[in-house]
């Protein structure tokens, strides 16, 4: 399909999905702002199995 968008070839497209692939499937931070992560709980926070009800709006 051509959609008149590309700004490289097949080709290309391998070649940075290969460079990628590292990034994508190394389980560490997707985010380009590490201030975004979502912090580790505390050493001393309780354990448990249930999430909080998220805020409302969200």
């Amino acid at each position: 399909m051509q959609r008149g968008s590309d700004k490289h070839g097949p080709m290309k497209d391998d070649e940075l999905e290969k460079e990628m692939e590292g990034h994508l499937r190394g389980g560490g931070s997707q985010r380009a702002d590490e201030a975004l992560e979502a912090e580790p709980p505390a050493d001393d926070d309780p354990k448990t199995d249930i999430r909080p009800d998220p805020p409302a709006g969200s």
